[in-house]
């Protein structure tokens, strides 16, 4: 244990400040490196605990122990796909590096290697995290290496060397702030590792819609994505994420075609496109959703006839993406015969009074306007009922048992009678599922997407164009907690302070991850064409810049301001302040008595009557201004002195 109480020590050795140090700036890696280098680092600290200075055939088998442990870890990696991953040949020399400090360590001799080891391990740091946990936790890491720096070189206590070096690291943030806005970081793939609050699988959508008990009901505040536009966000009526596209109903579930039938893509229109970006969570999914009609893709990703947009393969991290799409509910494309087929199919032995139903619509009406518009009227005339808790369905009938019997339902139940009835009635239709939030989540141009707003909506084909068809805008009533009839299954309420204050700070963590994690020589060129060409964000740029300054240097103030608790203290902590500059410090529980004769007799120092009239103010009973004025002058001639 007097390896702790070393390390805890207020003035500490070289090496003390270095396990500091390397405490500090191992913790990060320790998410990520495998556990057989875990065990030997287990093994190393045992060692450091013990205190005894290991044999040559201690640092040899610690040598030996090592590389098995590399061995284990990396067992398998190395194939010829993953010769070309720079992650692991990155972790591969982290290993090396860690093997090396131990063994440097555990000879307890500081060499030049020794002292720069806990800068090489920032380094890697900043090359596999990619988080805003991290940045927080690297800030106060720097922080720590600059204290035990500033610890090991001015040899006094703790509290004055948290002081130094806070001034120093105050200081310091003009300078990096303008470094950081003229040389941006390099963009490198996003690593796995880390702090993984974030990376939590989440999706409320499967690519299915199920009509049993598995229907897309996911009520969970869970953040999907979040969606930053370039402009204001759009209405409501156009926040439709477009996820898969259903055509045949299977076993109760509706499922989308192999999008390898229909490789070609429709002719896609053009006008002003609507350009954001998407931060979009885990899923274990290949969707990624992009607004209709989808025009800009992410690289990589993959649009096919249907409108579909997948990723080769599915998303285990976050992927954040720019797209841009044409918002319009409706688009031009060519229906082949066979697919035409499909989206008019619909089981002939179920659904008798629904059958009934669109036998007398077609009687009634030959054209697909008139149809769909009867359509469209039935389903206003039924009085549905919009409930998350809706009664059982007859799962064999379950068109006519939503439209005739129980009348209730959400937007999956909307959605798969809404496309039956118009299939039955000689319309070509499909479901789409995906998301589609109300817009309340939002601040500025900030949009917040929850599992809670996926949902299902109808498109019908009519004069050679796919037009969307908001089911659950024919719900009459709404029952439960749900707030809207055209898109997301739950109600938020009305919004309360917390909920506000959360968006505020979803809002800022997205702005810091936009304008600091993600800041690259792109960002640097959108930041300086705003700085050339809007003179209110220049002004806004520069008072923000001069405000920090501001209050950086009032932070330095604060900090520079003497702790002294009365006046005879202030005055002579600045002569030993002064004293310690010239290398004779206090020594650790040293009384002043015995420092001042102390230095007076080794470096010749006049302190004799500077001791007599401290002790003298310090232990009479009340203080006199003419001998607290003499002590002054005497510490003031001391000072003088030694300039």
């Amino acid at each position: 244990m007097q390896y702790l109480k070393n390390l805890l020590s207020s003035r500490p050795t070289l090496l003390r400040s270095l396990d500091i140090a390397y405490s500090a700036t191992l913790l990060p890696l320790l998410f990520f490196i495998k556990l057989p280098i875990l065990f030997f680092l287990l093994l190393v600290l045992v060692l450091l605990l013990i205190g005894k200075k290991p044999t040559a055939v201690t640092l040899t088998a610690v040598a030996l122990a090592g590389a098995a442990a590399i061995f284990f870890s990396l067992y398998g990696s190395f194939n010829f796909a993953g010769l070309s991953r720079l992650k692991l040949f990155v972790e591969l020399m982290i290993y090396l590096l860690l093997i090396a400090i131990a063994l440097q360590r555990l000879t307890e001799e500081v060499n030049f290697y020794l002292k720069i080891s806990p800068l090489l391990l920032l380094a890697t740091t900043l090359f596999f995290f990619y988080s805003l946990p991290m940045l927080i936790y690297l800030l106060a890491e720097v922080f720590i290496l600059i204290t035990m720096l500033v610890w090991q070189v001015m040899q006094t206590d703790l509290d004055r060397s948290l002081r130094v070096a806070s001034k120093l690291y105050i200081a310091s943030l003009p300078i990096v702030i303008l470094f950081f806005i003229f040389f941006p970081r390099i963009s490198f793939e996003h690593a796995s590792y880390g702090f993984k609050g974030d990376l939590v699988h989440r999706s409320g959508h499967d690519g299915l819609m199920h009509l049993d008990n598995n229907a897309l009901l996911v009520p969970s505040q869970r953040i999907v994505m979040e969606v930053g536009f370039k402009e204001k966000i759009p209405s409501a009526g156009q926040l439709y994420f477009r996820g898969s596209v259903l055509y045949q109903k299977t076993d109760r579930i509706w499922r989308p075609l192999n999008a390898s039938l229909y490789p070609s893509l429709p002719d896609l229109p053009t006008g002003e496109m609507t350009g954001y970006k998407v931060t979009l969570y885990p899923t274990n999914k290949r969707w990624i959703y992009l607004l209709d009609t989808p025009l800009m893709l992410p690289e990589k990703a993959q649009l096919d006839f249907h409108l579909q947009s997948t990723m080769p393969e599915p998303l285990k991290e976050t992927f954040l993406y720019n797209a841009g799409s044409l918002l319009q509910s409706s688009y031009k494309s060519p229906l082949p015969a066979t697919l035409e087929k499909i989206a008019l199919d619909y089981d002939h032995k179920s659904d008798p009074r629904t059958q009934a139903l669109a036998n007398d619509i077609r009687s009634r009406f030959n054209g697909p306007r008139q149809r769909l518009e009867a359509v469209r009227s039935f389903f206003r005339g039924q009085k549905l009922t919009y409930t998350l808790k809706p009664k059982p369905f007859d799962l064999n009938n379950s068109t006519d048992s939503f439209l005739f019997d129980q009348r209730e339902g959400y937007c999956v139940h909307f959605a798969a009678a809404f496309a039956t009835l118009a299939r039955m009635v000689g319309i070509p239709s499909r479901i789409v599922t995906g998301y589609r939030p109300d817009g309340s989540d939002s601040l500025g141009n900030y949009l917040i997407v929850r599992e809670s707003d996926a949902h299902a909506w109808v498109e019908v084909y009519l004069d050679e164009k796919w037009h969307r068809v908001e089911s659950t805008a024919f719900a009459g009533a709404i029952i439960g907690d749900t707030e809207q009839t055209g898109g997301a299954d739950i109600d938020r309420g009305e919004k309360t302070r917390w909920k506000q204050l959360n968006l505020y700070l979803h809002y800022l963590r997205y702005q810091i991850d936009t304008w600091i994690l993600e800041y690259s020589s792109l960002s640097q060129k959108k930041l300086f064409s705003y700085l050339k060409t809007d003179t209110l964000f220049l002004l806004k740029f520069i008072s923000a810049f001069l405000l920090l300054l501001a209050l950086l240097i009032l932070a330095l103030y604060l900090l520079s301001r003497s702790k002294c608790r009365d006046r005879i203290q202030c005055i002579l902590q600045t002569l030993l302040e002064a004293l310690e500059k010239q290398g004779l410090p206090k020594r650790q529980g040293e009384s002043h008595n015995r420092y001042f004769s102390r230095i007076e007799q080794s470096a010749q120092i006049p302190l004799s009557a500077v001791n007599r009239l401290y002790h003298q103010l310090r232990y009479q009973k009340t203080v006199e201004p003419e001998t607290l004025q003499r002590f002054n002058e005497e510490v003031r001639s001391v000072k003088k002195s030694l300039k």
